[in-house]
């Protein structure tokens, strides 16, 4: 196995939003290359990663001169990926991530990626492809809406065939072909989430992994949010063993931690209005949560909007989790976790 290293300075200008949502940049972006679309039985034989670094881009290639070197490309990856936080990828929910995890447990690698932290940039594409105007969400469809010209020709199925023939050979270009199509998908996709600066920041906000740091002490996941009827569901995992069952509760509001699961539950009271232009609003019941010192009666307009989860159909996230950040922490005070 080969580890291919290049460091180039940074001049790619990041969103607002991720600065926003990572401002530590403690993020990876990677990208995976096979040899064939099953992971029972298929290899992992390149995978390329890129990160910030001193305000440069790092771009590491773990590169397999043969298949059967596999395991030591998974060891050599867990070693590098456990360094961040977050992940950054383009369909590596539905490809990268759950073929790498099942090639780690088939070579009994103790590890494995959470997707949870994955930022999957096809997701938000997938979702305003009508809107942006895209004829499909191909990574190199981004690229050219957005200006990127790349030297690469080859696709990912191309690159299966040219491995298994370079595997054969050792031919320095079918190495080469290789190297470059993945180098350009990772090095590409940094630019491309300039495309974030094209998409409402609520939808990108609904892609995006969030948790709520609890001083440090362990962080709650946030997995799920829905109504039903009255009330906003919201539920998750703690990244910490609890040792015993912590519930709050008063009146039509609950919050549970199960020392089982580590799991945890939310269940907030909503005030649902139907306004005169037929739209329909849901509103967090403040008035029913005695932990929120304000009342709908004492408070302005700008004030009462920001207790807005829904409008319609349509999730207003930016509320939504800061109310979920603000609500989590003066219960866990409360609760002495």
């Amino acid at each position: 196995m080969e580890i291919i290293k290049k460091e180039i300075i940074n001049p790619n200008k990041f969103p607002k939003i991720l600065k926003k949502l990572m401002p530590e940049n403690n993020f990876v972006l990677f990208d995976i290359e096979t040899t064939g679309l099953n992971p029972s039985y298929s290899k992992v034989v390149l995978i390329g990663l890129l990160y910030l670094k001193n305000n440069k881009i790092i771009i590491e290639q773990l590169f397999c001169h043969n298949s059967k070197n596999e395991i030591k490309l998974l060891k050599t990856f867990k070693d590098k990926i456990k360094n961040f936080e977050y992940y950054i990828t383009y369909n590596g929910g539905n490809f990268d991530i759950p073929f790498l995890n099942k090639r780690l447990l088939k070579n009994n690698i103790d590890f494995s990626i959470d997707p949870f932290y994955n930022f999957d940039l096809y997701k938000i594409v997938k979702k305003n492809k009508n809107n942006l105007g895209l004829k499909n969400c191909k990574l190199k469809t981004v690229e050219k809406f957005l200006g990127i010209n790349r030297k690469d020709t080859i696709s990912g199925a191309d690159s299966v065939n040219l491995y298994k023939e370079y595997e054969k050979t050792l031919k320095k270009k079918l190495k080469e072909k290789i190297l470059l199509h993945n180098y350009e998908d990772i090095l590409y996709l940094l630019p491309v989430l300039n495309i974030l600066n094209f998409i409402d920041e609520n939808d990108i906000l609904s892609c995006v992994p969030f948790q709520v740091n609890y001083k440090n002490k362990f962080k709650l996941q946030i997995h799920k949010c829905n109504i039903k009827k009255d009330f906003l569901i919201i539920s998750g995992k703690i990244n910490k063993t609890i040792k015993q069952d912590y519930i709050f509760y008063e009146y039509t509001f609950h919050f549970e931690i199960s020392s089982k699961d580590n799991n945890f539950f939310f269940k907030i009271p909503l005030l649902n209005i139907n306004l005169p232009n037929k739209n329909s609003i849901s509103l967090i019941n403040i008035d029913e949560i005695n932990i929120i010192d304000n009342f709908f009666s004492e408070i302005n307009n700008d004030e009462i909007n920001k207790y807005i989860v829904k409008v319609e159909n349509k999730y207003i996230y930016s509320n939504l989790y800061d109310f979920i950040k603000n609500c989590t922490y003066s219960i866990l005070d409360k609760l002495n976790i």
